[in-house]
């Protein structure tokens, strides 16, 4: 267990590192960043209205700056008023010496737990998924439909419960969602059971519902992170919470097959079927005792703070986190601080939530929405992220699969066979993340903005270009079916891997297209379609197996043929379409 403990470590710190890299800039540049992961500093009003009003009163007096402002009595009373209408603490000035509450570290502890949880309950299935299918000999085409039912929850949930994070205790709606993600990974069984024959109904429904319930991961840790993690301190806790993803996803793939061992007989199916009831057993009772010390230690925010910001929309911005281990395309209005987020609920609660509920409307009422579909930058970037995503989902869910089918391995072997890819992910995002931002900034150095401009684009379609077309030169290599496995490993960590470089391809256009207040919204607008093909393609890969099972081998040879078609389809997309100028402020 030395080894595996190791290697664990090891995950967690490189997916530290990853999200880190990812999230916070460790230079100072014009250069644009990420949309996906931007952080935006929260603004007061009454702040800048004093600013304004001090300003113009030394403009009028016509007197030097020096270190200490003179005022006048009458310029003195005004800027009383300012102080008195501003009935909120205004936020000290931020240093690289502010730290995290400690009351908060228990919380982060916890979203950590929960993020890791999230993975583990994920990818399951897609190892689960083989002695499933030989108990109840599920055909390829039904073991496509149960693999993708997550994906269509999840893509489902995922706006309405951006709106309902904006209008509800984040700790209430993060318990929600556990204990109905965890219900459902204990009732999978059960739903397993129930579903016979063509009557998938009772399964489906559970696994979406499961998927669904996943998607208050991202934006209640969003709203808890505006009210206890100053901004300067936000991107290295968010790294710290996400690397959970990628611990979780490398722990199903090498606990997933010892806990199925170690419950063979014990879980009420036959002793000679891997426990995989067991398995979504003891996940489910996992995800249960998380509610426990959550319920008691969380907190929506400090009982007093110094960070509480009362804002106006327009003074909030949409945030959208992707995990880079799966296309989470969590969005979060409204990503600011509110009055009865803070200490105890005030009693004109229900107003606030009513008033946040206006502003969201008035959001979505005045988004571009007319030039978004008219633009052809955005059909390029949604065009990329439906390919990459055909080809992500499929690999996610089929991996396993296929190294069991074409192989002959085991459920252990092919487990383990997979992490490979998973980690090569991870290397590839983090690669792509620097080395884009190292040729930008050296690149655009003393450029105009119209040059600039044609450097971003450039850089973009590279990136996006080897994040497309080598996943597809890997996958069109991989269709030949190499005799080793572990050749078969190698091309697909390839593929993964440069697939991961499309964070500086469209992963980072969003902010490039519009200004802060359209980057989140414009990304999730072209993710979202991007969630449902991925979820499409892995049913499509399902039947496809199913129609040419009766040819050794040849299922597999056309599903791999055919995700490098659908990314070098989206590769040239994108190069035709997109380019890099702002159309959206």
């Amino acid at each position: 267990m030395r080894p595996l403990a190791l290697l664990l470590a090891a995950v967690g710190l490189l997916g530290v590192v990853q999200t880190s890299a990812f999230l916070y800039p460790t230079y100072t540049s014009s250069i644009n960043r990420r949309p996906n992961h931007s952080i935006n500093p929260l603004r007061s009003q009454y702040g800048h209205e004093r600013f304004s009003l001090q300003q113009k009163l030394e403009q009028e007096s016509q007197v030097e700056k020096t270190e200490a402002n003179i005022i006048t009595d009458d310029d003195e009373r005004s800027l009383s008023n300012i102080n008195s209408i501003n009935s909120y603490p205004q936020p000290p000035e931020t240093t690289n010496q502010q730290t995290i509450d400690s009351e908060f570290y228990p919380i982060l502890a916890l979203c950590f737990c929960v993020t890791l949880l999230s993975a583990l309950d994920r990818v399951a299935m897609s190892i689960a998924i083989l002695p499933i299918s030989a108990e109840f000999g599920y055909s390829e085409t039904i073991k496509g439909q149960i693999s993708s039912a997550v994906s269509y929850g999840y893509g489902a949930a995922i706006l309405p419960i951006g709106l309902a994070v904006s209008v509800t205790s984040a700790r209430m709606l993060m318990m929600v969602g556990v204990f109905l993600w965890s219900t459902a990974t204990l009732c999978t069984p059960i739903m397993a059971e129930l579903s016979s024959g063509s009557i998938l109904l009772p399964l489906l429904t559970i696994r979406a519902l499961m998927g669904a319930a996943e998607a208050v991961v991202l934006p209640t840790m969003q709203r808890i992170l505006a009210n206890w993690v100053s901004p300067e301190k936000k991107a290295t806790t968010l790294a710290i919470i996400l690397s959970g993803f990628q611990l979780g996803t490398v722990s199903a793939y090498l606990v997933s097959p010892w806990l199925m061992d170690q419950m063979r007989g014990l879980d009420g199916g036959a002793a000679d079927i891997e426990g995989w009831r067991g398995m979504f057993y003891l996940y489910g009772i996992a995800g249960l005792a998380w509610l426990l010390p959550w319920y008691f230690l969380a907190k929506d925010a400090p009982s007093t703070t110094s960070v509480n910001i009362v804002g106006k929309a327009e003074d909030c911005t949409e945030t959208l986190v992707n995990t880079m281990i799966d296309d989470d395309a969590s969005l979060v209005f409204q990503e600011c601080p509110v009055a009865d987020d803070v200490g105890e609920t005030t009693k004109d609660a229900g107003g606030n939530s009513f008033k946040r509920i206006q502003d969201i409307q008035l959001l979505v009422q005045s988004a571009p929405w007319s030039d978004f579909f008219s633009s052809r930058g955005v059909w390029g970037m949604t065009l990329a992220h439906a390919a990459k995503n055909w080809e992500l989902y499929n690999l996610l869910a089929w991996t396993p699969t296929f190294f069991s089918e074409q192989y002959g391995l085991n459920t252990k072997e092919s487990a383990i066979y997979s992490i490979g890819p998973s980690l090569c992910g991870m290397i590839g995002g983090l690669t792509a993340g620097n080395l884009a931002d190292f040729m930008l900034v050296k690149l655009s150095s003393g450029d105009s903005n119209n040059i600039a401009t044609e450097t971003r684009t450039n850089v973009r379609k590279l990136f996006q270009s080897v994040a497309l077309f080598g996943p597809a030169t890997c996958l069109f290599l991989l269709s030949n079916l190499p005799e080793q496995a572990t050749t078969a490993q190698i091309l697909l960590g390839g593929a993964v891997g440069l697939q991961a470089m499309d964070a500086a391809g469209f992963g980072a256009a969003a902010q490039e297209k519009a200004g802060e207040r359209w980057a989140g919204l414009l990304y999730s607008l072209t993710s979202l379609p991007g969630v449902m093909i991925g979820s499409i393609s892995v049913s499509v890969t399902g039947q496809i197996l199913d129609m040419m099972s009766s040819e050794q081998g040849s299922g597999w040879t056309a599903v791999f043929q055919l995700n490098s078609l659908v990314c070098v389809a989206g590769a040239f997309c994108f190069l035709f379409l997109y380019d890099s100028k702002k159309e959206f402020d």
